[in-house]
């Protein structure tokens, strides 16, 4: 699924999963990023 995300479009992503585009974009930045930044916006986003 992370080659997916950093390979195709955000809008396609959000299509095929149902999900925002704007979140979509966002884990495509996140899987072509490193690991330390996904871990940091895990550690900052609100738990709920």
């Amino acid at each position: 699924m992370m080659d997916a995300l950093v390979d195709l479009p955000p809008m396609v992503i959000a299509d095929l999963l149902g999900i925002h585009p704007k979140t979509a974009e966002r884990w495509a930045t996140l899987a072509s990023g490193n690991w330390s930044e996904y871990f940091a916006v895990r550690r900052a986003a609100p738990q709920g």
